[in-house]
């Protein structure tokens, strides 16, 4: 005999009406007078009789409900209880982030996080975002932002920004005062790049190979804190975001110019490992301070980029 049936009766002998009890309850008046029909059918005995204003319970029924009512509030109650219990089992959760995101994001996510959901055991991670990539392929890491790297197919993962990429270099260099650069006038600057698997030399190249362009790469440094280090000692010139280089260009120890003809930009990606086991809402509430803080960041100019998602596509806009 399913509960169900037998909560739809209890709400029925309390109401004293089929509609009142139908309005309440949500469920169709014909399909909540069909289910006690079926319990009815099941006991082989009549609990409700028509009267008047209403319906009222029969000797069966009125024993019934009292024997019931107890039963079903203990079972409630016991239900409830587990749910709670749930809500404060210990989850484990770690974040990837890049640098220059990590110091963006990381305090923001790690304190909301924290005080929104404290069952949480909080790890972070950062990294540059092709390991990141693998780490979420092998489940090291539940959910990361990467940028300019599109992770294994069997990565969940959305567009979240399109982020300008600029040219790089020092104050007394040839890009000192400009404000473009031409995409076909790279070659004339040595680039000091990120080697493979990031993805912007091959950006690069598939830009370049459009308009029959060239670029020059003086050397790889896969470390971003190392390359506007001697980009700024004048050993040549990088590509980077707003967002890593902006600190540098407004104390005067680096200059930037946006490259033209095509524009140098990149997608910035949610990303979410294909095997997270936890609970949907707690998945859920950790979505939630995630664009919460994201969305704030870049509203706010801290982060220098077009919002490209869509946030009705979030779990939490659907309930």
């Amino acid at each position: 005999m399913e509960l169900r049936r037998l909560r739809y009766f209890l709400r029925i002998a309390h109401e004293g009406s089929l509609g009142r009890a139908s309005r309440g309850l949500g469920v169709a008046q014909p399909a909540l007078g069909r289910q006690i029909q079926l319990l009815e059918s099941e006991l082989g005995v009549k609990l409700f009789r028509r009267v008047p204003k209403g319906m009222r319970l029969t000797e069966e029924g009125e024993y019934l409900r009292e024997a019931l009512d107890h039963p079903l509030a203990q079972l409630d109650l016991a239900l409830k209880n587990v749910r709670a219990l749930a809500a404060r089992a210990e989850v484990f959760f770690t974040m990837g982030l890049p640098p220059g995101v990590m110091q963006l994001l990381g305090p923001r996510l790690f304190l909301r996080l924290s005080r929104d959901l404290p069952n949480l055991r909080l790890r972070f991670v950062e990294s540059d975002s092709a390991a990141l990539a693998a780490d979420l392929l092998r489940g090291a890491v539940d959910i990361a932002v990467l940028t300019g790297v599109t992770p294994d197919d069997r990565v969940f993962r959305s567009e979240v920004l399109r982020e300008p990429l600029l040219l790089v270099g020092a104050p007394g260099s040839a890009l000192a005062g400009r404000e473009t650069i031409a995409f076909a006038d790279l070659h004339h600057f040595p680039l000091i790049l990120p080697s493979a698997p990031d993805g912007l030399p091959t950006l690069l190249e598939k830009l370049a190979a459009r308009g029959d362009d060239r670029f020059v790469v003086a050397s790889e440094v896969d470390s971003i804190d190392l390359a506007k280090q001697v980009v700024a000692a004048g050993a040549g010139y990088t590509i980077l975001p707003p967002l890593l280089c902006r600190d540098e260009v407004a104390r005067g120890e680096l200059v930037a110019a946006a490259v033209v003809d095509p524009a140098i930009d990149r997608t910035v990606l949610y990303a979410v490992q294909p095997l997270w086991r936890v609970p949907r809402s707690t998945y859920n509430e950790v979505e939630r301070v995630i664009f919460e803080e994201w969305t704030a960041a870049v509203a706010g100019g801290e982060w220098p980029a077009e919002w490209l998602f869509d946030h009705r596509r979030l779990s939490t806009y659907a309930g």
